[in-house]
């Protein structure tokens, strides 16, 4: 029996690159209060609709173009070193933080869902539970180690350190970031320490 034919073309993973690569180059050239579907399209040299088919909005695309790139397996190394790998894993955040491009996705994002709450990133949610359990597998190595008390709040120290380092980078514009991540480890160190267990 033969299979019947797939209706419409396959689509081109060289457009959806293309798309994304836009977005990025638009955002660390205007903004992302100037960068439009129109204008990642245009630069793309792609339509509309092209991008449309594949996102329903501006903020989408942006958050697949700078966030779906991230490489959250490298920055969350886990050598054995609990304190080392904690310390590395602060020091990529506030350097991926840093990046124009990413804080110009990130403060127009966030810009977009205080206008519109109904705004919905699955991206994001798929790519925070990935962090999220990626990080408590460090957190629970820390634990075995014995550098980490066995009830610490693994969610509240990702908050933490996360939101810490965002605030820092981007409201505070800490530029020493080996100096940030070294403060930011030493005081998670304190909260999240055995020495903080009844014996």
């Amino acid at each position: 029996m033969t299979a019947e034919p797939t209706r419409g073309r396959p689509r081109d993973p060289r457009t959806q690159s293309a798309i994304l690569a836009a977005a990025r180059t638009m955002l660390s050239t205007v903004g992302y209060e100037q960068t439009s579907m129109d204008a990642i399209a245009r630069e793309a040299g792609v339509s509309r609709p092209t991008i449309y088919r594949r996102w329903p909005s501006k903020a989408h695309v942006v958050f697949d173009a700078v966030f779906g790139e991230a490489d959250v397996d490298e920055v969350l190394a886990n050598t054995g070193d609990f304190e080392t790998d904690l310390r590395e894993f602060v020091r990529a955040v506030c350097e991926f933080w840093r990046d124009p491009v990413v804080a110009a996705a990130t403060m127009g994002i966030l810009a977009d869902r205080h206008r519109d709450p109904a705004l919905s990133i699955r991206t994001q949610q798929l790519l925070d539970e990935h962090t999220r359990s990626r990080f408590a597998a460090l957190v629970h190595s820390g634990v075995d180690q014995g550098a980490v008390a066995r009830d610490v709040d693994v969610d509240m120290l990702w908050q933490a350190l996360v939101g810490t380092s965002l605030y820092a980078v981007q409201v505070q514009l800490f530029e020493d970031v080996d100096d940030l991540a070294g403060r930011l480890c030493a005081l998670a160190m304190q909260g999240a320490s055995t020495r903080k267990e009844k014996r």
